[in-house]
């Protein structure tokens, strides 16, 4: 589901269940911060990139996780999504996301807690909670107003629409574009070159900068299980799965 590849001192990380858009389920949250882990002390691992398999990034949770355990199994997987998101955020290597295809709801997640985001020209993003009756998390609700400003997040958060990587870019979403299917390459040889930096330095100023990041993951952890197991978050599963609209009730 991870496949990792060592090369010159660049590990990339490949989220790989190409047939479903690579979902960000609770096995592969575990194996990611397993191989970052790893990464981070492996004194032959200078930079990690992050992409996904098939042409795309990663469409977000998996939704077929969703709703089947109780509050306490909840409570347990967020304490899983908070280690890795507060491991990639204070990661003290250069960590890029290689972006083709959909980066949606915690797959965009996952690629704004890179320090920096490669993206395809035909790449798009989208914070999809609300559309299953959630709150963005894996950070979120810091590291996308961080990137674009209060209230450009706010609304990407609350009315989610699609944006594609061009647009993506002129905001400071996205810091490369290249062409479709280069964005691996392009952030293969971003990290060769960011890895010959000071590694202090880069260390500290991740380390600030996720501070509001640890208090958007424990406000999050209080908040998605119950909201989880809401009647408006069972009716935005069952929608997206039978690919019609929901109708929520405030329930």
């Amino acid at each position: 589901m991870i496949e990792q590849t060592l090369d010159d001192g660049v590990l990339v990380l490949t989220m790989s269940d190409p047939s479903r858009r690579n979902p960000v389920g609770h096995k592969a949250r575990m194996m990611l911060t397993a191989a970052l882990a790893e990464g981070q002390r492996n004194s032959d691992v200078g930079a990690v990139v992050l992409t996904g398999g098939g042409g795309h990034f990663s469409a977000g949770g998996d939704i077929s996780e969703m709703g089947a355990s109780t509050f306490s199994q909840s409570r347990d997987r967020f304490s899983v999504m908070k280690d890795l998101t507060s491991r990639m955020t204070r990661f003290p290597k250069p960590l890029i996301a290689a972006v083709e295809g959909w980066a949606a709801g915690a797959g965009f997640s996952l690629a704004l807690a890179c320090e920096t985001i490669v993206a395809a020209e035909d790449a798009r993003f989208i914070a999809s909670f609300a559309k299953i009756g959630l709150i963005p998390d894996m950070g979120m609700l810091a590291t996308l107003p961080a990137r674009v400003g209060a209230g450009r997040a706010q609304q990407m958060m609350l009315n989610p629409v699609p944006m594609n990587a061009p647009r993506a870019e002129t905001i400071g979403l996205v810091d490369h574009l290249t062409e479709p299917g280069a964005a691996l390459d392009l952030a293969v040889s971003l990290a060769r070159t960011a890895m010959q930096a000071a590694p202090m330095p880069r260390a500290y100023i991740r380390d600030f900068l996720a501070w509001q990041v640890d208090a958007a993951l424990e406000y999050e952890r209080q908040l998605q299980p119950l909201l989880g197991r809401s009647a408006d978050a069972a009716e935005g599963r069952a929608a997206f799965l039978a690919k019609r609209a929901p109708v929520f009730t405030g329930k």
